[in-house]
């Protein structure tokens, strides 16, 4: 048995914690709830429709004037805890889909990693050339290492995250324009993830693609040599869809032979379709070129056509998410809780839940299909976060299911850092500790967990570089596990977004939260205007209950 801090939690159920809700008239929110959930399926109703909002109010909020509900809104935090959509749309409690979830603690064990902290050692060691990460080609191009033990250039896949990161953190990085034009192939038209390279894995495009594109959005947004870039990048991807019909069941592509390639049939990567439906989207945003949108819509129908889960690697899975969500704030019919369904999937091996010896490693993320089972890796683990924050601006009904998985993940990737782990359990505890490993294993040389490297080296600089975007992402408060999530630093579909922020508190007791601000806060789970009261929005926070909160000018 492992000593190092891997202290055992408790599973929370509902039958364990239903006194918990207890809000007067000698019933619990459970009984309340399911008694309103049956008379919104009586009533067939939606809750963004007029009627009913209306019959909510009469038929539903009357019947709860002996105190079982003092608020809507802690009426509607009843109907989240079930897993109901409460803002845009009513649907049927879907247990099975949300089983993944049922396990996993509502406050992990440990504290969330500060971020801040750790993304800032991670720049400085990573910027310092004296350290063999950032490079120079010979025409004095930048480039950056995938790896610590590695000198070659990572692509597009690593300098993209660097990029971002520093961006996110106001610094940006020298000669950007330069490296960047270098992974786009001027004569097949779109980025590729290395330097002259002319085929490339789908997940990887997609991945790449999307890079490039949020830095275009952060830097030359305004620039028309840019844009034609965007531009010319979703032509020759739209091409390609058309072509193999929305098909992705294929390794790659090989844009020199103009045609898909697959290896080996494990490495078939299906669900690509959903990360081309958000770079399609995001080239429209940028563009707006009508044919970019019209392929998101393709791109998101495709994917969620899917009767099983397509996964083989999941940034594109989660730009899915993010894409089916903002399609959804377009007026489009786009699951995107069955997108998160995708993503939060741990019966297929995706998203590891339980303990790995004596650590919890709920939230940490896979790396492709067909790799071997008990398996998770840092930069699946931190890349999913950064797509599904976003979403909830658009989709404040996820809120809730996202929170939890969100505050698990950002505290069990401590194993991925060499300081958390025995010397036993992992390859290379003398390499520097802000660099996380690549992999992190269930089982591996007598030891549960184990973490170590894959293929260029054992620590990650292509994964760890967004912990720089992570530092920007979550925003510690007084008590360490009620963090605020920004949902708009990463969400580069929009131009110049109104803040918006998750909070999420996990216990079983209410939580209060303090906004500071001289304008108007929205409550974008029940559609509440706040007025702030001497420049500060407060507000109590139920048990298990987030809330997604917009912020304006007065």
């Amino acid at each position: 048995m492992l000593a190092f801090g891997c202290e055992s939690h408790v599973s929370s159920t509902l039958g364990r914690n239903s006194s918990m809700f207890s809000l007067g008239g000698g019933a619990t929110i459970v009984e309340n709830v399911i008694c309103s959930v049956r008379l919104f399926q009586v009533a067939g109703v939606e809750h963004n429709n007029q009627a009913g909002r209306e019959y909510m109010d009469k038929e539903i909020m009357g019947r709860c004037t002996d105190g079982c509900f003092p608020s809507r809104r802690e009426f509607l935090a009843g109907i989240a805890a079930f897993g109901i959509c409460a803002t845009n749309r009513l649907a049927a409690l879907d247990l099975p889909r949300w089983a993944n979830l049922s396990g996993m603690p509502d406050r992990p064990e440990h504290q969330p990693l500060d971020f801040r902290q750790i993304a800032s050692a991670f720049d400085s060691y990573v910027m310092d050339p004296a350290h063999g990460v950032n490079r120079q080609t010979k025409d004095g191009r930048q480039f950056f290492a995938s790896a610590l033990e590695s000198s070659e250039d990572g692509g597009l896949t690593t300098y993209g995250p660097v990029a971002i990161g520093r961006e996110l953190r106001g610094e940006g990085l020298a000669g950007l324009s330069q490296s960047l034009a270098v992974y786009f192939s001027e004569p097949d038209g779109l980025f590729l993830d290395g330097a002259g390279a002319t085929l490339c894995e789908y997940w990887y495009l997609m991945n790449v693609t999307a890079l490039a594109f949020g830095l275009i959005r952060l830097r030359f947004a305004k620039s028309s040599e840019w844009l034609a870039r965007v531009e010319s990048s979703a032509t020759r991807l739209r091409d390609m869809a058309h072509q193999i019909r929305y098909d992705f069941s294929d390794q790659g592509y090989d844009f020199a032979k103009q045609t898909p390639f697959t290896k080996h049939d494990i490495y078939k990567q299906p669900d690509a379709v959903g990360g081309y439906s958000y770079v399609m989207l995001l080239a429209w945003e940028l563009t707006g070129k009508d044919f970019c949108l019209a392929e998101a819509k393709a791109g998101i129908d495709h994917y969620l056509g899917f009767s099983a889960n397509p996964w083989y690697e999941v940034p594109s899975g989660a730009m899915a998410v993010l894409a089916a969500a903002r399609l959804n704030a377009m007026g489009y019919q786009a699951d995107a809780r069955k997108a998160l369904g995708f993503v939060l999937d741990s019966k297929v091996g995706l998203m590891a839940t339980g303990k790995w010896g004596e650590c919890a490693v709920d939230g940490l993320m896979a790396g492709f299909r067909t790799e071997p089972a008990g398996e998770a890796y840092s930069m699946e683990s931190m890349v999913t976060l950064p797509y599904l924050m976003p979403a909830l601006r658009f989709r404040p009904d996820l809120a809730a299911d996202v929170a939890k998985y969100a505050l698990n993940a950002a505290a069990n990737l401590r194993w991925f850092f060499p300081q958390y782990l025995p010397h036993e359990n992992q390859s290379r505890p003398d390499l520097p500790s802000m660099v996380p490993y690549e992999r992190l294993s269930r089982n591996e040389k007598g030891q549960s967990p184990y973490a170590g490297g894959d293929f260029a080296g054992q620590r990650s600089v292509y994964g760890g570089a967004y912990l720089m975007w992570l530092d920007k992402l979550i925003e510690a408060q007084d008590d360490p596990s009620l963090l605020r999530w920004d949902l708009t630093r990463t969400n580069f579909l929009d131009e110049d977004p109104a803040p918006t922020f998750l909070y999420y508190n996990p216990e079983a007791s209410k939580k209060r939260i303090r906004i500071a601000t001289t304008g108007r806060v929205r409550d974008l789970s029940t559609n509440r205007l706040l007025h702030p009261h001497r420049g500060a929005v407060e507000m109590k926070l139920l048990p298990r209950e987030a809330i997604v909160l917009e912020l304006s000018q007065a």
